[in-house]
């Protein structure tokens, strides 16, 4: 999993979104203790460490990671960076990426290519099978099929700009519901709207403190909660020396002086299958508290010895994390960075 998406990072993105009506959130202490974190934990994390919880998995293909920190500046200045793509211009990832703004259409993704190694790529997808490497449905790989056994790249590139178009359409009118499963061999398919639920379901700790958080992200795009903010975007970067695209939508919910941000992919082109990431930040004295979860659903930790490489892959997850965290950190450091 890219360390680009934190959130990626996207942080993450603070994410409150609620219902009718929002909880008041806790004291960072009392929050960050309710998601787990020790008094030790959090004694480190206020003085300035990077701090890794520890969250259970929601199921056998999740590789989880949990950290805090503190940022010095506030919680309102580093979601306005987080606006401004911060994320996008320190981590060299990134190959190219778009916000989508308005009503999606072909134009809305008109800056992506399959470079690098764009022919190569474009054969992938001219040939894709369920038991390939590409996460298609088998809608999506009827669709390049149909293109013949020969197109050339620039085909296959507005192919792919069609089928990312009406993946974003389809979740956009229908939520979680219309995310189309990705074809397996055999007939099998696996379903990232059922990882992002699973991922969903178990931040009961964040229910509990953010009531409407929970449903809206399960009812969206019916629940909207007072001050929801939604950006969309396509990122087209480097996953594991892999080029990757991806479909995330974030949402960025104040909490009085708090924020709470969730990032969702709902859609990786290959190496995984979703993300889905929360983070609180929390107002204090010398800044910002910042708790953030991430929830990643891959197939590489199912299967014999699952449980000691979902170990390690969040021990890389949370790895990664922290050092593109800390290069948010630096960036805040420095006089005028934004």
């Amino acid at each position: 999993m890219p360390a680009r998406r934190i959130g990626a990072l996207a942080l993450a993105l603070a994410l409150t979104l609620g219902g009718p009506a929002s909880a008041q959130l806790p004291d960072a202490e009392t929050f960050l203790e309710d998601l787990g974190f020790s008094a030790d934990q959090i004694a480190q994390a206020k003085a300035g460490s990077f701090v890794e919880g520890t969250i259970q998995a929601s199921n056998e293909r999740e590789l989880v990671a949990a950290l805090a920190f503190l940022v010095q500046t506030s919680p309102t200045e580093l979601v306005n960076q987080m606006r401004e793509d911060v994320l996008d211009r320190v981590d060299s990832n990134t190959i190219a990426f778009g916000v989508i703004e308005g009503v999606p259409s072909l134009a809305s993704f008109a800056k992506l290519g399959l470079q690098p190694d764009g022919e190569k790529r474009a054969k992938a997808y001219a040939g894709a099978t369920p038991d390939g490497d590409l996460n298609l449905s088998a809608q999506e790989i009827a669709a390049f099929d149909a293109l013949g056994s020969a197109p050339t790249p620039a085909a296959v590139e507005g192919a792919v700009r069609s089928a990312l178009m009406a993946r974003l359409q389809a979740y956009q009118a229908q939520g979680l519901a219309g995310i189309a499963p990705y074809a397996r061999s055999g007939g099998k398919t696996r379903s990232p709207a059922d990882d992002l639920r699973s991922a969903t379901a178990a931040t009961k700790k964040l229910e509990a403190l953010v009531p409407g958080a929970f449903q809206a992200l399960l009812a969206y795009p019916s629940t909207k909660p007072s001050g929801f903010e939604e950006v969309y975007d396509w990122s087209h970067y480097q996953a594991h020396g892999v080029p990757t695209i991806a479909l995330t939508h974030t949402v960025f919910i104040p909490e009085g002086p708090a924020w709470v941000v969730a990032q969702r992919q709902f859609y990786v082109s290959g190496g995984y299958n979703c993300e889905q990431s929360i983070s609180a930040f929390l107002p204090m004295q010398q800044g910002t508290l910042v708790a953030y979860t991430n929830r990643t659903s891959t197939d590489q930790v199912t299967g014999f010895g699952g449980g000691m490489k979902r170990t390690i892959g969040s021990k890389l997850l949370a790895s990664e994390l922290e050092k593109l965290y800390g290069k948010v950190q630096v960036t805040e450091k420095k006089p005028g960075g934004s």
